[in-house]
């Protein structure tokens, strides 16, 4: 049996015939007793009538609000009222005060009127909100609930529009309203057995029975998502009351960015202004939304024992499997009957639901899908160089399977320029831990190595990450020789602090790679006389002969066989050619590159720290220079022991 409601006891819900009956009724006794002898009491009240019109038009907005509330509160039969409250709060749209106060009474009067012990509503709301049918029936309750379903759905609007605004401080009300509205109306949607409403003591098996309403959740998600205003105050507070304290919060969050992102992929890319028309938000703004909320989120590598916690019920711990042993401890262990009224398949929906709330794996696995999903849609560019920038080290080792980026950063490095050198980081990642074929990869590094790199933001960034991807002893001698003359190359058309930084990269090289050493002893391309004469006299090709004896040159060498132009580092020509570059930057007008291309005179023994010099500019080498502190320089060969007078002006003058 059905536990009576509190509208069964009442009965205060009538027909709209017989509440139409009743009005005609009385206005026909009021005709009828407006006699001569009565005018004076009909004057009497018309002023009586007239003094309290005057009080109501000076009523305030806040006190309508809350008379309505208590009201409503009171009696079942004044919550047509509630559209009152609705009009207030979007007629003073810019009243903080009023629409806090009306987002708060329309909570509490949701909160008394939607009954989760009432099974015949829950029932009927559940059919609703999957825009099912209506039931067909006069029974009060049911009809009551299709009509307070109706301005349910208002208020969530309402909400919704406020949850845009661009005040935070009418935001967070709003969210916090949202908040204790889902949790209500997770409590609706949950199947909940009969055996509960008549049992005298449901808590300890009715906690487990409620799930959260995925669709409400939603909603809020993408309310946030998909506004112009979307604060950093209420992303905050979201994060701090909400999603980091509860796990069916957490885990929610990332499934509804999935489903979110699934949904308006493919608009975001084929029509964008059909986007922004629809949802009143460009792709661009929605993009840095998402990427503001992604980067909040890590994935759960332990379990947060004894923290895990629920904003929706409670699991029991027959719902809970391949747990660890301190959260099963933690639960409540009470024995779980199954309900006579659930089948065998509601069990296994709950069982599915609680572990999946309560598995590390799963956390994992829905921070892979959600990051995919954002890798989806078209990103603006400032978006799209802190996802390049980020990737590798904060999303690679949570994602279960990184291989599935491999389309998205080989096309970011085809681009060129500034996006490619950010893709180097993750694509040679994938290409060292995960077994990506990309044959071109050196090929295009070595086309990114043109003057414009000096001047880039990222050129520390850029060349610490050179460095690291020609440390392998493995590749060939022309791939290295190639990268070590386009970086001689570049020096003698870069500015000093570009040179400082390719210098310590062209050590690098040779002191890694030995079979390239010739590079800087090789003559190119001159007659057998000279080569006589520089065996005479002992000269080398540029700096130094064997590992320790110096050799200097003064000889003029014949044509550089190397291409500069061409892309390939296969057809460049940089083992026929020689590291002359090394001699000119020798007698660099700059003392710092002068002093630095003089260290390959040691024999490549010394150890050079490429950080050091990788953020070098003409700011710091002026700060640097005007710190070091110089000898005294004497201004003129005869002290003077007093001014130039007008005696002595002449005297040092000869004609």
């Amino acid at each position: 049996m059905v536990k009576e409601s509190k509208f069964d006891k009442n009965r205060k819900f009538e027909t709209a015939k017989t509440v139409v009956s009743k009005t005609k009724a009385a206005s026909t006794e009021k005709v009828g007793a407006s006699t001569p002898a009565t005018t004076k009491s009909t004057v009497a009240a018309a002023k009586k009538s007239t003094k309290a019109t005057v009080q109501k038009a000076t009523v305030t907005p806040l006190e309508v609000i809350k008379n309505i509330e208590l009201k409503v509160i009171e009696s079942t039969e004044n919550a047509n009222k509630i559209i009152e409250i609705i009009k207030i709060c979007k007629s003073n749209s810019n009243e903080l005060e009023i629409i806090f106060q009306g987002i708060k009474s329309l909570e509490k009067i949701f909160n008394h009127l939607l009954d989760k012990d009432n099974q015949v509503m829950c029932l009927e709301f559940s059919k609703l909100k999957r825009n099912e049918k209506p039931t067909a029936s006069k029974d009060p309750i049911i009809v009551f609930t299709q009509w307070l379903y109706k301005i349910y759905v208002s208020y969530v609007d309402m909400l919704k529009e406020f949850l845009q605004h661009e005040d935070p401080s009418i935001q967070i009300p709003v969210l916090t309203s949202m908040m204790n509205i889902l949790l209500k109306e997770s409590q609706l949607l949950s199947s909940l057995p009969k055996e509960l409403f008549n049992s005298a003591d449901q808590q300890p098996q009715q906690q487990v029975f409620y799930h959260i309403s995925k669709s409400m959740f939603k909603t809020i998600i993408s309310t946030m998502l998909l506004s112009n205003h979307f604060s950093s105050k209420l992303f905050e507070h979201f994060t701090n009351q909400y999603v980091s304290m509860y796990n069916d919060l957490f885990y929610y969050s990332l499934y509804s960015v999935n489903e979110i992102c699934m949904s308006l992929v493919e608009q975001a890319k084929s029509n964008p202004e059909q986007f922004e028309s629809t949802h009143k938000c460009s792709v661009s703004k929605f993009a840095e939304n998402l990427f503001d909320f992604l980067t909040f989120f890590e994935p759960i590598y332990e379990a947060p024992i004894p923290d895990w916690s629920f904003w929706v019920g409670v699991p029991l711990q027959e719902f809970i499997k391949d747990s660890s042993a301190t959260l099963k401890k933690k639960l409540k262990s009470a024995k779980f009957v199954k309900p006579a009224s659930i089948t065998d398949k509601d069990v296994d929906q709950l069982n599915n639901y609680w572990n999946t709330l309560t598995k590390v794996s799963s956390y994992k696995n829905i921070f892979s899908k959600a990051w995919i999903s954002f890798l989806t849609l078209p990103l603006p560019a400032s978006i799209y160089k802190h996802v390049l920038l980020g990737l590798p080290e904060r999303v690679f080792p949570h994602l279960t399977d990184p291989r599935v980026l491999m389309d998205f950063f080989s096309n970011s490095y085809d681009l060129g320029g500034v996006t490619s050198i950010l893709a180097l980081n993750g694509l040679f990642i994938l290409i060292h831990k995960h077994n990506l074929e990309y044959p071109d990869f050196y090929k295009k590094l070595y086309t990114l190595f043109q003057p414009g790199v000096i001047y880039a933001k990222y050129r520390a960034r850029f060349f610490k990450l050179a460095d690291l991807f020609l440390s392998s002893k493995f590749l060939p001698n022309y791939v290295v020789a190639a990268f070590i003359k386009r970086s001689a190359y570049l020096c003698l058309i870069s500015p000093p602090f570009g040179s400082l930084i390719l210098l310590p990269l062209i050590y690098s090289l040779l002191q890694r790679h030995t079979n390239c050493h010739h590079l800087i002893n090789l003559p190119v391309n001159i007659n057998k006389q000279q080569q006589q004469l520089q065996q005479k006299n002992n000269i080398g090709g540029l700096l130094i002969k064997s590992e320790m004896e110096k050799t200097v040159t003064s000889h003029t060498y014949g044509n550089d066989p190397f291409i500069p132009t061409e892309e390939d580092p296969a057809k460049c020509n940089a083992l026929k050619s020689s590291l002359w570059e090394l001699q000119i930057l020798r007698d660099h007008y700059a003392p710092e590159v002068s002093k630095m291309a003089k260290v390959f005179d040691s024999g490549l023994k010394n150890t050079i720290d490429m950080n050091e010099f990788s953020s070098v500019s003409y700011q710091s080498m002026y700060e640097l220079s005007f710190k070091k502190k110089s000898a005294d320089v004497p201004l003129a060969y005869t002290l003077k022991n007093e001014f130039i007078s007008d005696k002595d002006f002449m005297n040092d003058w000869k004609f």
